[in-house]
């Protein structure tokens, strides 16, 4: 009697839940799968790399520091164009001073600048010179009374280069020049109370020279007198 109890309430509880119907279990099995599937976060997106237009530009390579370029100390010396006199100009930092004489009767002192590569100078009685340099030659035009020559000369070195002497004797006043070439020729005059005059030879050693019969000593020129 018990057992055909038992055997009747299991085919009442099968009936209740009907085929394709889940046992509990299984559903309770499944359950935390299908809320897991639904809570977990969607992968992020790929993000695309930048266009080559927008990347980083490369580090800029670091400014080289200007250099300073050596004070201009130099003496440019030659005859002029068809050798009708000799000139010889001296620059030292941004001051020049130039000075051209025939040997005979023409000679004339000018100072000025030496800037960028240019000339100006200017003396008395309208004596102006203009031209260019570097550091082995200089080159352009002088003017001296009604007199004009074109020069191009080359940089020289000591003992060769340009000479100058002051003095004042009796009341005179004794200016004389010296343009000393590099094979040692000599071309010079002096003015005696603004009277051009000869030269002695200058000795380059000692500086010592005659204008006039009256002793003198000629000094290198730097620039500036």
């Amino acid at each position: 009697m018990t057992g055909f109890a038992v055997a009747a309430v299991l085919i009442v509880l099968n009936m209740r839940i009907g085929p394709g119907t889940e046992p509990v279990a299984n559903a309770a099995a499944n359950q935390p799968a299908a809320q897991a599937s639904a809570t977990a976060p969607a992968p992020p997106p790929e993000v695309a790399a930048p266009p080559a237009d927008l990347a980083a530009p490369p580090s800029a390579e670091p400014t080289p520091a200007p250099t300073t370029a050596a004070p201009l100390n130099v003496t440019w010396a030659g005859r002029v164009d068809g050798g009708g006199a000799t000139i010889a100009i001296s620059a030292k930092g941004d001051q020049a001073v130039a000075y051209i004489c025939d040997g005979k009767k023409v000679e004339a002192w000018l100072k000025g600048t030496a800037v960028d590569g240019r000339l100006e100078l200017t003396g008395k009685d309208g004596a102006e010179l203009t031209g260019s340099y570097d550091g082995d030659r200089a080159e352009g035009e002088v003017s001296v009374g009604d007199r004009s020559f074109t020069f191009d000369v080359a940089a020289t070195k000591k003992p060769s280069g340009l000479y100058r002497a002051t003095a004042d004797v009796r009341g005179a006043r004794i200016v004389g020049g010296w343009i000393v070439l590099p094979d040692g020729t000599q071309v010079g005059l002096a003015t005696v109370a603004g009277k051009v005059t000869a030269v002695s030879t200058l000795d380059t050693t000692s500086g010592g020279a005659e204008v006039g019969g009256t002793p003198v000593t000629g000094v290198p020129v730097d620039g500036r007198f």
